[in-house]
């Protein structure tokens, strides 16, 4: 595993670390009349790193011979395999800025056949050099890294952020038709329909803070929305509008992923089903270890949502309404199943519990957070399972009286 890891690294570094040892400073503002600056979008492809695409800064200028990637969405590897995977499922990954020859940045896209379109600035000499004067600050050790969040500050959102620094209240976005008409789950999971366990796995993680409207710079979190709107926005130039992009090339033709698309709702509802065989025809002994199979699993889930709401740095995992149904506490009522535990603890522990499951199926329509179309039937299951058990315990607790 260790020699694997290597040769990943060492493959990466020859990709992406072309300037190994580059100067700290740059220098691109001689011969700037003939510098070409670009927005270089990628199309998503299929691995998990590439669903939403990528996008990065081309500066050339054939002058000076240079022909290079600006690219912000580069991170550091650990020689500790176990820190870096605790720095990234704790947020803490830092993500940085770097330079690659435009040649290197190519080899990836081209072997996996993922499109890649270029939009060339429509700029000025002095528009030029505010990019270029960005850049070079941007490019400082102690500026080129930062905390990434996908849906705010990414490689971008940082695209974004450079075109307003340069022309201010010059510029005019475009107003995207999905502006403040999608919420940022609806919006990534246009990018995930032949995905359907990632999306899954997605939205069971990600809290309400995701549920909310997008606003037009906003949608600029996406790769393709970056491209979308920067291809009609307008630039007020002395009096008159320019448009932001002078001219497009495609350098990677698309290739349409044909994967099928799953549906995997079918499978939470033959999980609800078996629970309700197993209650109709009364097969308690093999109820109980059904249930306490299920208990465990979404317990299990319950433990890890709320690792990543309070013990990590991530926004979007915090305030996360799915522990009201995946819950740690489910693991309470395994011990009672197993122990054959049945007092008011259990009754009010019980009660308290359906409550919570209750309050969760309000959400359904109240759209606070909306919850992935899977879970629903295993909500339902968990009421029956709870509700049967809630009164197995009353009926346990009033044979004691009675026998009493």
């Amino acid at each position: 595993m260790q020699k694997k890891f290597l040769i990943f690294k060492i493959t990466f570094l020859l990709i992406f670390f072309p300037f190994w040892g580059f100067s700290n400073s740059l220098n691109l503002s001689e011969n700037i009349e003939s510098t070409e600056i670009s927005v270089l979008t990628c199309d998503p492809g299929t691995q998990i790193y590439s669903l939403f695409g990528h996008s990065a800064l081309r500066i050339k200028n054939p002058k000076n011979g240079d022909d290079l990637v600006f690219n912000w969405g580069l991170f550091e590897f650990s020689e500790n395999q176990f820190q870096f995977g605790y720095d990234f499922a704790k947020g803490r990954l830092k993500y940085y800025m770097g330079i690659q020859l435009m040649s290197n940045f190519m080899v990836e896209y081209r072997r996996a056949k993922r499109g890649v379109r270029e939009q060339v600035l429509n700029l000025n000499i002095q528009e030029k050099y505010k990019i270029i004067q960005l850049l070079e600050e941007n490019y400082k050790p102690e500026n080129r890294k930062y905390k990434y969040e996908f849906f705010y500050d990414n490689c971008s959102s940082r695209l974004r952020d450079i075109i307003k620094k340069v022309f201010k209240e010059n510029i005019s976005f475009y107003q995207s038709p999905k502006s403040n008409k999608l919420t940022f789950r609806e919006t990534i999971h246009l990018y995930l329909k032949s995905f359907p366990w990632l999306k899954l796995g997605i939205d069971l993680v990600l809290g309400k803070k995701i549920d909310v409207l997008v606003s037009n710079e906003n949608l600029m979190f996406l790769p393709l929305n970056v491209e979308q709107i920067f291809d009609q926005s307008l630039v007020q130039n002395n009096g008159a509008n320019k448009n932001l992009i002078k001219s497009k090339n495609t350098l990677v033709k698309s290739f349409e992923n044909k994967s099928k698309l799953s549906k995997i709702g079918l499978y939470s509802w033959v999980l609800l089903g078996i629970t309700l065989v197993l209650i109709v025809f009364k097969l308690d002994k093999a109820l109980g270890f059904w249930s306490s199979l299920n208990l465990f699993i979404v317990g299990l889930l319950g433990v890890i949502l709320v690792f990543m709401w309070i013990g990590t740095d991530h926004n979007a995992t915090k305030m996360n309404f799915n522990l009201l149904w995946a819950s740690p506490f489910h693991f309470i009522l395994i011990y009672c199943l197993i122990k054959g535990s049945w007092n008011n603890f259990t009754y009010w522990y019980l009660i308290l519990s359906l409550i919570l499951i209750f309050t969760t199926i309000l959400f359904w329509f109240t759209l606070t957070q909306e919850f992935n179309s899977f879970v629903k039937p295993i909500i339902l299951e968990l009421v029956i399972i709870y509700y049967y058990y809630f009164k197995k315990c009353g009926f346990q607790i009033n044979l004691g009286k009675t026998n009493g």
